[in-house]
């Protein structure tokens, strides 16, 4: 008689591994350390456009770049050559007979590395002497020499004469002697003083020199 065939045997079950625990998340960055550029801090720039009393506007922007470093403690905290940006407080232009030429600026904002930060500084102003008074006597001179001439030549017709064109003559006179406006070349160094502090997050990042000034929305 033939023997039955052994019962099949159970697989045997491989219990799965332990899923492997997750990473733990990368810790934040830390807070940027950051300084404060006290009330009183020179801020000397070197001007990149060119401004004029006899063409600027009032609020007009101008450009530049900061010519020497800013240190806190011994430590560069802005290098030189960043730029910098301010406006156009006032402009006046050279009058032809009375007025001077007048031109005030004041710095807004600095960028340090990849940020700008708005400042508040004093204001840079440079006018011409007023020459009202001056004009005055150029005129009513030429008016009195003229009289003059015109009455030793011609009796009281011509004095009346000589005096209209002595007139003409004192007036032509001062507007030759028109003063020019108020030029600032580019390359011009200004010196601005901060008005209030301003606190930064410091670089020792060189500036690329000649860089092209781009316009991000400031931030403080």
């Amino acid at each position: 008689m033939a023997q039955a065939a052994p019962a099949p045997q159970p697989a045997t079950s491989v219990p799965a591994p332990d899923p492997q625990p997750a990473a733990a998340p990368a810790p934040p960055p830390p807070e940027p350390q950051k300084v404060t550029v006290p009330t009183g801090t020179s801020l000397p720039v070197r001007l990149v456009d060119t401004i004029t009393s006899a063409t600027a506007q009032t609020g007009e922007t101008f450009h530049a770049t900061l010519d020497s470093p800013i240190s806190i403690d011994g430590d560069v905290v802005i290098p030189a050559h960043y730029e910098a940006e301010g406006h156009v407080v006032l402009a006046q232009a050279s009058g032809k007979f009375a007025g001077q030429a007048l031109l005030e600026l004041q710095l807004d904002r600095i960028k340090v590395g990849d940020r700008w930060y708005n400042i508040q500084t004093d204001h840079f102003k440079q006018q011409t002497g007023s020459r009202g008074k001056n004009t005055a006597e150029k005129v009513g001179g030429g008016a009195i020499a003229g009289a003059i001439l015109g009455g030793i030549f011609g009796g009281g017709k011509g004095a009346a004469i000589g005096s209209v064109a002595g007139a003409g003559a004192g007036g032509g006179v001062q507007a030759a002697s028109k003063k020019p406006d108020i030029k600032l070349s580019s390359e011009r160094i200004l010196n601005f003083t901060l008005q209030g502090p301003v606190t930064l997050v410091p670089t020792n990042k060189p500036a690329r020199e000649g860089q092209k000034l781009d316009t991000p929305a400031p931030q403080q």
